[in-house]
């Protein structure tokens, strides 16, 4: 086969698809850095739930839910900050961070409850280090 007859495209395929596969790597050695980080995934988030019989707000607290047996995470998400609640209830630290590397630091006390004041809009993700267990967040829009 004469590969001067191929598109562009197709004749960078193998070149592309090593670069890819390094990517899928780096972000997959992330989740997996620490021994017993738990992934936690999008379970419940109330924006995309309908609500007919009134229009929303942009000013509504929108709740998102993030679960990763035996540990979950719920957030309510504000115009000003976000609030949450380890499950189950107790102590931890909450780190989240931003699509441009910030991070931030709260602490749970020890009914798991923390304030997030400040956070940027924008895609964010949690990691909670707790006594029951560790876990990170899926990334989600703020």
């Amino acid at each position: 086969m004469n590969d001067g007859n191929l598109p562009i495209t197709w004749r960078d395929a193998p070149a592309r698809a090593g670069a890819l596969a390094q990517y899928g790597d780096g972000a997959c050695a992330w989740r997996t850095a620490g021994q017993g980080l738990l992934r936690a995934c999008l379970s419940f988030d109330s924006s995309l739930q309908r609500a007919p019989e009134r229009r929303s707000d942009p000013d509504d607290a929108r709740v998102l839910v993030f679960t990763a047996p035996p540990l979950s995470v719920e957030l309510e998400a504000m115009p000003d900050r976000v609030v949450g609640q380890i499950v189950p209830p107790g102590p931890g630290e909450i780190w989240v961070e931003a699509a441009n590397g910030v991070t931030f630091h709260a602490d749970a006390d020890d009914a798991g409850f923390f304030d997030l004041p400040g956070l940027p809009r924008g895609p964010v993700r949690l990691r909670c280090d707790t006594p029951t267990g560790r876990l990170v967040t899926d990334w989600v829009r703020l």
